[in-house]
């Protein structure tokens, strides 16, 4: 067994297997095998290797046991007896049966004490192996079972077996990859995050034995020893700072493999509050993810270099128990470092229910507040969820809003704790269609597989359903702020790891934050006055001032009064547009193609004009603004909007 604790969806009782290699690389083509002494003697009809296909284990290994020249090709038998046959399952009638093979077992049983033999990605008739998920993860399971089975179901729904337990590592060092602040005083000590990344953007398990370090005012050549080593493998990089004013990327290079990269900007200067990167929705074990809440902390503190972070498992009785709220409860407070990384405890409240209600995650100021569900007669519609919580300090985001799997109609809201929405995760962007120029737009989630696209033949395909997208909510009067999310299920929050199949794969998303300080109460502060920010996980700096006054304002101005709107960005690439957006529509446009830009635009359309009328969350004609910008390299980010409204 490798290292670590045993997997949360493993019960305690069910043997641990002997596995060899006791790891894959990520992405790579591979064979392991699996040896198991049997406790008990088995009489069902078969037995059933899995890696995915049930909630509860969905890592993505092709397995199948009748094709022996084929990929991910499964042989199995009794050491010293008989090979066993595969079940014949013919062509796979959903993406679920590409991740689980099945062997007949013989008359009579297998007895116990009998140790079974699996070759995984068995290569001996010419097969190619398994191909290993394309994401790093530590203590990955298959599964091992029994159908039928005996009368009494195992925990989790399950007639195991034996489990077998591996890691999949990053693979060769591919690229380099610099986190920086975003914000630092001049002259003030800073450290950057240097991540070897393989060519799927995992940290690298290769690191350079030195790196040149360039902050434009003095070049420094640091050794990698263990001593900068952080606790999720990445290289930190501290003593350094910058006396000049303005904004500053650091270059990074390995001048021994001839590789480099620069960091995210960073603006220098006394500036009254600072900008934080954060993601707030992730899914782990405790759910349908892979990888523990320690992991997916890990990752986000030391991995990606995040300011703040929550996880955010499903609420459902059948995924999430109450023990498990407890442990996520535990996490939230014993990952919590003030001043350096902020926790929130959050959760899905997740219906999938596809009648407009959409999937809601909710979140707390600190690790307490109370789970409610939205099981059938708990709290199963919004407006009941907002009736529990009633004066609580909560905030509550809707995500991933025109999928067609949950969409959110805007039927139901309540503007005191609904005050943000993501805008763009791991499924795309909710923000309006792909005909209407959305370059990332919400794909169909099931699909996205080339060995199921090509046993079906079919094409990647969208997963839009028009009814959820943003604009509509802003235009029926929503005042919500967007963030960036994850929902990426496998514990790699706010790194280049990416979801989905081509051209329709996308990594996480970010949220940035301008607040006082970073700690619990600074950044729910801003969260709550929707002082923040989205991007497609690029920490380019954007802001945005309305008459003066920040993103995630509103104003009341008078009937004679302009409206100014300043706006900067410095991005992590070329900018090639920026969009002032005005009630769903470009108001002005630009194409400055170079990384930092700054704008003034006026609008002094007379308000009747411009307003949009009163609208169900709005009694008042209305105006809101806000920016979307898209880099040349493809990355995006979204102001949060400002609101303008007359005096009564």
């Amino acid at each position: 067994m490798v290292s670590g604790k045993r997997p949360l969806r493993i019960p305690a009782g069910v043997p641990i297997g002997y596995v060899e290699p006791r790891s894959l690389t990520a992405g790579s083509s591979a064979t392991i095998v699996f040896r198991l002494a049997l406790e008990k003697s088995l009489r069902g009809d078969s037995l059933v290797l899995r890696a995915g296909g049930h909630r509860w284990l969905g890592l993505p290994i092709h397995l199948q046991g009748e094709d022996s020249s084929a990929e991910g090709y499964v042989s199995c038998g009794i050491e010293g007896g008989r090979e066993l046959k595969p079940v014949r399952g013919g062509k796979p009638e959903k993406r679920a049966d590409l991740f689980r093979t099945a062997f007949e077992i013989p008359e009579g049983g297998i007895p116990g004490g009998s140790v079974l033999r699996l070759v995984v990605g068995d290569t001996s008739g010419g097969g190619k192996g398994i191909v290993a998920p394309i994401f790093s993860a530590s203590n990955a399971f298959l599964a091992l079972t029994e159908e039928p089975g005996p009368s009494t179901l195992r925990p989790n729904g399950l007639n195991w077996v034996g489990a077998f337990i591996f890691d999949i590592l990053g693979g060769t060092l591919d690229h380099l990859r610099a986190l920086a602040p975003s914000t630092v005083g001049i002259g003030d000590e800073f450290s950057i995050t240097v991540r070897p990344q393989d060519e799927n953007g995992n940290l690298s398990p290769q690191r350079p034995g030195r790196l040149v370090v360039g902050t434009g005012e003095e070049q420094l050549e640091v050794v990698t020893v263990p001593e900068n080593i952080n606790p999720a493998g990445a290289i930190e990089i501290g003593g350094l700072s910058i006396s000049r004013e303005g904004i500053h990327r650091i270059l990074v290079e390995d001048w021994d493999l001839g590789i480099g990269t620069r960091s995210n900007p960073i603006l220098v200067g006394d500036e009254p509050e600072d900008l934080f990167w954060g993601l707030i929705h992730e899914h782990t074990e405790i759910s349908d993810g892979v990888g523990s809440l320690e992991t997916c902390y890990r990752n986000m503190r030391h991995g990606s270099r995040l300011d703040f972070g929550a996880t955010s498992d499903h609420d459902h009785r059948f995924e999430t128990t109450d023990g498990m709220f407890e442990m996520t409860r535990r996490a939230v407070a014993q990952h919590n470092d003030p001043g350096r990384f902020t926790t929130f405890l959050g959760y899905e409240w997740a219906k999938w229910r596809r009648n407009g209600d959409g999937d809601r995650n909710v979140y707390y100021p600190g690790e307490d507040g109370p789970f409610y569900r939205s099981g059938e007669g708990e709290y199963d519609d919004p407006d009941k969820l907002f009736g529990a919580l009633g004066g609580r300090r909560s905030i509550v985001i809707p995500h991933h809003t025109a999928y067609e799997g949950n969409f959110c109609d805007w039927s139901q809201h309540d503007p005191s704790v609904e005050r943000l929405v993501e805008i763009y995760s791991v499924f795309g962007s909710s923000e309006r269609s792909a005909d209407q120029g959305n370059p990332y737009p919400i794909r169909a989630g099931q699909y996205y597989d080339p060995r199921w696209l090509a046993i079906t033949g079919e094409r990647p395909k969208l997963g839009e359903y028009p009814a959820g997208f943003v604009q509509n909510a802003l235009a029926l009067g929503w005042k919500v702020g967007f963030t960036g999310g994850g929902d990426m299920h496998c514990s790699h929050p706010g790194d280049d790891v990416r979801s989905g199949y081509p051209p329709l794969a996308y990594r996480p998303g970010l949220t940035g934050v301008w607040a006082g300080e970073n700690s619990r109460e600074g950044l729910w502060k801003s969260l709550v006055g929707r002082r923040c920010y989205a991007t497609t996980g690029a920490r380019m700096v954007l802001r945005m001032r309305v008459n003066g006054l920040p993103m995630g304002s509103e104003l009341v101005l008078g009937e004679d009064e302009a409206r100014k709107i300043e706006f900067s960005a410095s991005g992590t690439g070329e900018i090639d547009s920026v969009e002032l957006v005005r009630n769903n529509s470009v108001f002005r446009s630009e194409e400055p193609c170079r990384e930092d830009v700054s704008f003034i635009w006026t609008d002094y359309d007379a308000f009747e004009h411009a307003a949009l009328p009163p609208a169900r969350w709005v009694r008042r004609p209305f105006i809101f603004y806000y920016v979307r910008l898209v880099q040349a390299d493809g990355e995006m980010g979204w102001t949060s909007p400002v609101w303008v409204e007359r005096p009564v």
